[in-house]
């Protein structure tokens, strides 16, 4: 799979080549429901058969000059929010607590725990200095001046650790579909 594919590299004949669409995708798409919690192997088939599913019904309504795979990811994304969404439904709540949670609450809070839940996963691999610092700016609200004291570091080097480490979670984030 190239990133840079439009749409347009997959239409012949003035219509969409699944099969390659399929071929070249399969995986990234598998890699974006891979890299969601909680999802078994037959909900992941279901996801990927209703992703290629959904883009073969709108094949007419694509953006040709548009890029393949964010488009690709919003649509695995939108599909496994319905999952769970169909999940929480089933789950019995509260008078009082159905007042308070809608569906776009839901959506907001599934989309964070994903996002964080991915950058978990992935911050220890990042170096156990900038794993350090994230932490301690981010998790445990320190201050700049107080992390480079208790690193025996310059203000500027502890803020240009950050701004590399937020840089590398982005491309993680990217690679996950967010």
């Amino acid at each position: 799979m190239k990133k840079e594919n439009t749409i347009d590299n997959y239409i012949v004949e003035n219509d969409l080549d699944m099969p390659k669409v399929f071929e070249d995708y399969y995986h990234y798409v598998s890699t974006i429901i891979k890299n969601k919690q909680n999802i078994n192997i037959e909900d992941e088939e279901e996801i990927i058969s209703d992703v290629f599913l959904i883009l073969w019904k709108n094949k007419d309504r694509l953006d040709r000059k548009a890029i393949f795979s964010p488009y690709i990811a919003g649509i695995t994304k939108r599909v496994i929010y319905r999952k769970y969404r169909e999940h929480y439904k089933n789950i019995e709540i509260s008078q009082d607590e159905s007042e308070i949670i809608s569906d776009f609450n839901v959506d907001k809070v599934i989309e964070q725990k994903e996002m964080n839940d991915c950058i978990t996963k992935n911050l220890k691999a990042i170096g156990n200095l900038e794993y350090e610092i994230f932490k301690k700016f981010y998790y445990e609200g320190k201050k700049v001046k107080q992390i480079a004291k208790e690193m025996h570091m310059t203000n500027s080097n502890v803020k240009t650790k950050l701004h590399r480490t937020r840089k590398k979670i982005k491309e993680i984030l990217k690679v996950g579909g967010f």
